[in-house]
Order: structure tokens, then sequence, then C-alpha cells
């Protein structure tokens, strides 16, 4: 079975289970809420549909989520699917997305509304809300209504992002898991979060509709704040993105040093991260150790180290001993930086220690060495094997794996190893470099392997 098979087969499937949802939901259709307020909902979630983030893995994320929910409050499940499908067929014609995504999305979002919409009354929810109605917030139906928001908030998510992740495995070809790990486990709250939004636009459109005749103009003072904060959002996550630009560039520039380290850091860099993922670290942790990986080699900008890195012949042991302060001279320069002292510096310097404690420069031992530090020797350590030296040429896949399970317990920390070795994505990463399949260059954003495909599929997010 071809993989644009069984993304079309998906499709199909998220569709099909988008029209059942629907079908289910038409049994609580609510009074037709008039052409107007559907229109102005229509118009701006379409609006707030293309203000895009690009997420980790091969999909984007919008705040049109905000809108949708806030019309599943205020209108009920029926026609707040209707809403999405319009909104978000119309958002994805003026991007020209092709049919297949332009049915996926509009088919998973409407899925995603429906399906909360419905755990939402099955638990007693009331739409519109109480708070929607004039009771007071300290009243036990309101409580309970705002409780149950929350719990249709949780369940969109889940759906929404289940549904996105699940295409993003069939077309890029990693796991469940870490697709999951990448685009959706660090940001699951605050998703959460901002959904809050929702309440304030539906509570607006109710006191206008009440004080004025007039819901629409609560919900056309909202998208001032929304698209603020969302312009706020991106300019942060360019910031972040130019400064991680610029520690590449500084990495290889130092690398320009040594002929068969090209890309050196880099690599190390993606093995970590792939590592990272597969212990379920935080997002924030993910983040730090790829940033220490990335930095590991910095200290070898030194002029010292310049004759050194380009012997080709194996190293004395006076010369060895001044290698070995490269970490430490690594640490140093990572720790000018304010935000990189700490866990980034401290996994820097000690990113030569062994599980024996026969590293270096301070002899730890075991967990006393930092995760991150123990991820990077690992990492370190198989780009060596896999890249061309002056006296042998890369190891296979295999060879690598029996001499990591080999050194477990000595040199690296034994789980470690096995999550290494057992990891697809961190397999693929070794089987790609071992094959020289890796660009040395590297991608400027994602600092990962250029994997197949890159399908924009939405998700709910800011």
């Amino acid at each position: 079975m071809s993989k644009d098979f069984r993304i079309r087969l998906y499709v199909c499937v998220v569709a099909a289970a988008a029209a059942l949802s629907v079908s289910a939901v038409s049994a609580f259709k609510l009074p037709f809420p008039g052409w107007w307020p559907v229109a102005t909902f229509v118009f701006v979630a379409s609006f707030l549909e293309n203000l895009n983030t690009q997420l980790r893995l091969a999909a984007t994320g919008t705040t049109s989520f905000i809108i949708h929910m806030a019309a599943a409050l205020l209108f009920g499940g029926w026609w707040a699917a209707a809403i999405v499908a319009v909104s978000t067929l119309l958002g994805q014609l003026l991007i020209s997305n092709p049919p297949i995504k332009v049915v996926f999305n509009v088919s998973q979002r409407t899925l995603s509304i429906c399906t909360a919409a419905l755990i939402y009354q099955g638990f007693g929810g009331r739409l519109p809300p109480s708070y929607l109605t004039g009771e007071v917030l300290a009243s036990p139906a309101v409580q309970r209504d705002i409780a149950l928001f929350f719990l249709f908030a949780t369940a969109y998510f889940l759906i929404n992002a289940t549904a996105v992740n699940g295409a993003v495995v069939l077309s890029s070809g990693r796991s469940f898991r870490e697709a999951w790990n990448l685009n959706t486990r660090g940001v699951l709250a605050y998703d959460l979060g901002a959904s809050a939004l929702a309440l304030m636009v539906a509570w607006l459109y109710a006191r206008f509709d009440t004080w004025l005749g007039f819901g629409s103009l609560g919900l056309l003072a909202v998208i001032v704040p929304i698209a603020a904060v969302r312009h706020v959002y991106v300019l942060y996550h360019s910031l972040e993105e130019s400064g991680q630009e610029l520690l590449q560039v500084m990495v290889k520039a130092i690398e320009a040093r040594d002929p068969y380290t090209s890309g050196h850091s880099l690599r190390v860099s993606e093995l970590s991260r792939a590592i990272a993922v597969e212990l379920g670290l935080s997002a924030r942790e993910i983040e730090q150790v790829e940033t220490a990986a990335l930095l590991h080699d910095v200290g070898k900008i030194h002029e010292e180290f310049a004759p050194l890195l380009r012997k080709e012949s194996r190293l004395t042991p006076e010369e060895t001993a001044l290698m070995q302060t490269h970490s430490s001279r690594s640490a140093e320069l990572v720790g000018i930086i304010s935000k990189f002292r700490g866990f980034i510096q401290d996994s820097v310097r000690h990113h030569h220690e062994r599980w024996d404690g026969q590293g270096y420069p301070a002899g730890l031992a075991e967990k006393a060495i930092p995760l991150a530090a123990r991820i990077i020797l690992i990492s370190d350590t198989i780009d060596a094997m896999t890249t061309d030296r002056p006296y042998r040429k890369r190891l296979s896949l295999d060879v690598v794996i029996a001499e990591l399970q080999k050194c477990k317990g000595t040199q690296f920390d034994p789980n470690l190893v096995e999550v290494a070795v057992s990891s697809v994505a961190v397999r693929r990463l070794i089987a790609g470099t071992s094959q020289g399949a890796v660009d040395d260059t590297g991608p400027s954003r994602s600092r990962r392997v250029s994997w197949p495909g890159n399908p924009l599929w939405k998700v709910g997010r800011v």
C-alpha cells in the first residue's frame, strides 16, 4: 500500500467520522441564530484562519479555534459545525491548499467541534451556558458550565491533535509518539489556557446582544486583541528562530577549522533532540538539550586547538590533554550568555564524563553527570563513528549499535543506550549519517533531517 493511498484512505475515514458527528449533533440543534451572526463568525474565523504559526513537524496552527469554540457555546454544535466548515474552507482556498488538504482540514475541525459539543452536552452542559444568560458567577450552574467548558476544550484539542498528528505520521514516516511530542505535548496546556478566550468572546457577544441588540459588535471587538497577541507571539517566535540561526552560523565558523567535522555539531544536536524526545522530556528541556548539543564544541574556536584539529595523525599524550580542556573552554564561552548558565552550561562542561567515572573534566559518574551531558556523549560518539576520518571510513548502522551496546555501563548510561538503539527516529538518523545522507548545511529552522513531504495540516493552536 503506497503512502499516497494511505493518506487518501485516512482522509476519507476522517471525513466519514466528521459526517457522523454532524449527524449526531443535529439531535441537539438549536434555533437558527440569524444570517448576520453566522456571517460575522465565519468572517472573523476565516480572517484568523490565515494567521498561521508553523509547528515543529509538518503542521501549522491558527487562532480561529477561539471563534469556533465561542460559536459552539452560543449557537450549539450543529451551527458551530457549519461555521467551522465554511470558515475553514474559505481560509484553505485563500492559501490555495491542495484539495486533499482542504478536505482533511475541514473534516478534522468539524469532527473536533461536534464531538467536543456532544461530550459537553452529554455531561449536562447547557447551550448557551448559564453564565451567558445572566446567572451570577457564584451559582452552582455557572460553576458547572465553566468546568464543563474546559472538558469541552480538552476534548476538542485531543481530537484535533490526534487527527493532525495521524496525518503527519502518514506523510512523514515518523512515529506517532514523536509527532505528538514535537507538535502537541509541550503546548497542550497552553492551548487549554488560550481556549479561555472563547469564553470572553462568547460573553462579549452575549452582552452586546443584550445591550445593543447587535452581538456581532462584541465579536468584531475581539479581533484586534487576538491579532495583537498573535503578532507578539510571532515576533517572539521570529526572534527565537533568528537566535538559533546565529548560533548555527557561529558553530559552522568554528567547524570550518576542521574539514572532517563539518556539520558535526548540528548532527549531534539532531541526535540529542531525538533521544530527548524519546525520553519524554518537556518541550523546554528538549530545547535545552538541543542547544547544549549544538554548542558542546564551541570552545574549539580558541587558537590553541587549531593545529590539533588540522592534524591528520593521532594526537600525542600532551596534545590529548590539551584537547580535553575544550569542554571546559566551551562551557566558559557558553556561560557568557546569561540564559545559558546552569543547565546548558553544565551540560556542555560535562559532555565527556563517562558513566564509570573515567571521563573528564571532573570525573563524575553515573547520575551525577547531567542528563543532557549523558545524551550528548552518546550522540557525539555516534556521529564520530558515522563520519569519515583520516584513519578510517564511517561505520555502518549495525556496527554503531554493536559498539553502543558494548560500551553501555562503562562509557554510556545503559538506559540511554537502550532508548537510543530502540528509537526509530534515532536509527533513521544514524542510518542516514552512516550512508552520507545528511545535508551538512542543515535546515535553518527545523534543525532536523529533511523528511519527505511537508503538508500544512491545520491544528487548532495559537
